[in-house]
């Protein structure tokens, strides 16, 4: 970093102040930009160095082009005419990622795709840590990278959005994993092909890949079959690249590597088929490091999930409720009654609505049809409801909570997907699934004293 002179950092959002940081560390004193007229974390920066140069509000170009390095937070479109002049005039455009890239000593594990990355991350993360390592887990999961190097990790792993794969160039992986690709940030993207050649771009400097047999687009290239490691739904390999994937022992599903049944559905407390699918690909990860993956079984099985993100709430006289209030999209959405349909023996229930932020809620009627009854509320209550035949309306959650109670019959799963932001009703999907597991409980107890 010492070679050159003057370097930008644009964006002062999280990762924008860690990057600052890290460069004070190394001496180095960069120049900040944000294209904000207030950014909220300017008071931070001002802690860390009072005489740091901050420019706020639309870039200035001239300031612009005097650095010599620009590293762009993942929050900022690279097509801005101002970066885009930089880079003709140039400049290197790099994200923390390459700044990362020559300070981590260990191995480094990324993770990218359209759903389903924190919870692979979290789990590559547990699953290692139970077979002895010393992990720091990172990226685009909420703790900046570069706030984990330390001397005395043993691994990292990363997970990456398309957004950071764009400006990344130097960090070689160990292993990565494109998981999925569903069509999200087409704001952002001018097609689908350039956000899938985006997410493509993990595999630039791997050394292993690993990629979901469900979609071709997520293999690589130009890797060696030896190098790559697949899952899926169907039976694996014995040898590589599909050594995972998913067998029946009855009618329970299993997770299989090279024909042998590593654990059943049932034993693990994740629930969805896309959730085998995210343990198979954890597994892959783990595998890639050469740990045994008798080693993680255990912690495999305990593993309960990212809060709000498919979470049994509880169990109770035979119906199961499921808090899924992260599924902010009809994707994530759509993934989740996917994912639980085929476990479902009784009825499935979901409870949606909110703030559909404009989506177009024909797409959601395939998902929806697979749906036994459907309760709505919210801003958007009526756009969903229209392509449903079974549909109950309620003000709010709390009475969703009681009227699903009295649909379920035995071995029905009622589930929160919301398929729409929360912000119409709560602060955030965070506090309308926790509002969610209050009246589950607070129903379930009163059933219990009743």
């Amino acid at each position: 970093m010492h070679n050159y002179e003057l370097i930008g950092v644009v964006g002062l959002g999280q990762s924008g102040l860690s990057t600052v940081r890290f460069l004070l560390q190394q001496d180095i004193r960069p120049v900040v930009f944000d294209t904000r007229e207030q950014p909220p974390q300017a008071a931070q920066l001002q802690q860390l160095d009072k005489t740091l140069e901050l420019h706020c509000g639309p870039l200035d170009i001239a300031t612009l082009l005097a650095c010599d390095l620009l590293v762009v937070s993942p929050g900022l479109d690279l097509r801005m005419p101002a970066l885009q002049m930089a880079r003709d005039a140039g400049i290197p455009l790099v994200g923390d990622t390459d700044i990362f890239a020559q300070f981590a000593q260990a191995p480094v594990l990324g993770i990218t795709g359209s759903n389903g990355k924190s919870t692979v991350t979290k789990l590559t993360g547990e699953l290692l840590s139970a077979a002895g390592m010393n992990v720091a887990v990172g990226g685009n999961i909420g703790i900046p990278m570069l706030d984990i190097i330390a001397p005395d990790v043993d691994v990292y792993v990363l997970e990456l959005s398309s957004f950071q794969l764009d400006t990344m160039h130097d960090l070689k992986l160990h292993a990565a994993a494109l998981l999925n690709i569903s069509d999200d940030h087409l704001d952002r993207y001018q097609d689908r092909s350039h956000y899938a050649a985006s997410k493509q771009r993990i595999y630039q400097h791997a050394g292993q890949a690993v990629w979901n047999r469900e979609q071709r687009i997520t293999a690589p290239q130009y890797l060696p079959l030896a190098q790559q490691l697949s899952f899926g739904s169907d039976a694996p390999d014995t040898e590589r690249p599909g050594l995972f994937g998913l067998g029946l022992d009855g009618d329970t599903p299993t997770i299989q590597f090279a024909g042998e049944v590593l654990l059943r559905a049932d034993e693990l407390q994740l629930t969805g088929v896309h959730n085998l699918l995210n343990a198979q690909a954890a597994l892959a990860l783990v595998h890639s490091l050469e740990v045994p993956l008798e080693q993680v079984l255990d912690s495999l099985r305990n593993f309960t999930g990212l809060p709000h993100r498919c979470e049994l709430v509880t169990e109770h006289n035979d119906v199961r409720w499921v808090n899924d209030s992260k599924a902010t999209n009809i994707g994530a959405a759509e993934a989740a009654i996917a994912g639980l349909r085929p476990l479902v023996k009784g009825k499935l229930i979901l409870i949606a609505g909110g703030d559909g932020k404009g989506a177009d809620f024909s797409t959601f009627r395939s998902a929806l049809q697979q749906v036994d009854e459907l309760i709505v509320f919210g801003r958007d209550a009526e756009r969903i409801a229209q392509h449903h035949p079974q549909v109950t309306r309620v003000s709010n959650l709390a009475e969703a909570v009681q009227r699903a109670a009295q649909l379920a019959t035995a071995q029905s799963t009622i589930l929160l997907a919301p398929a729409c932001a929360s912000l119409d009703m709560f602060k955030n999907y965070e506090q309308r699934g926790e509002t969610f597991k209050a009246e589950v409980l607070k129903q379930v107890a009163e059933v219990a004293h009743g």
